[in-house]
């Protein structure tokens, strides 16, 4: 998937919000790819030319679109104002970066 796919995929997660600009979900996608490569590799630095394996883009993407959307309430975990409330149960990702099997090596 190209820079450009991932854009458009995690816009559409966004339902196309009018604030999500390129550069920004760029900024959003270049977070989420270093927090999957780092669940790939737990124990190892990570190059910086290592790419987001096609099977994670996915995943990559969706952090991208809730990084983007807890902006400004950034690891929030309960909020009411006027009668709405927000609660994020998952506000450290584990449930899809649970899905990410870690690499290892026998030394």
């Amino acid at each position: 998937m190209t820079t450009y796919d991932k854009i458009q995929r995690v816009k559409t997660l966004l339902q196309m919000d009018p604030q999500a600009t390129d550069d920004l979900v760029t900024s959003y996608l270049n977070q989420a790819e270093s927090a999957v490569l780092n669940a790939m590799h737990p124990m190892t630095p990570v190059s910086t030319e290592a790419a987001v394996p096609s099977r994670y883009e996915f995943i990559q993407c969706e952090l991208a679109a809730r990084y983007f959307s807890r902006r400004g309430g950034l690891g929030e975990i309960e909020h009411n104002e006027n009668g709405i409330g927000r609660v994020w149960d998952s506000s450290t990702d584990r449930d899809l970066l649970g899905m990410i099997t870690p690499f290892a090596k026998v030394v």
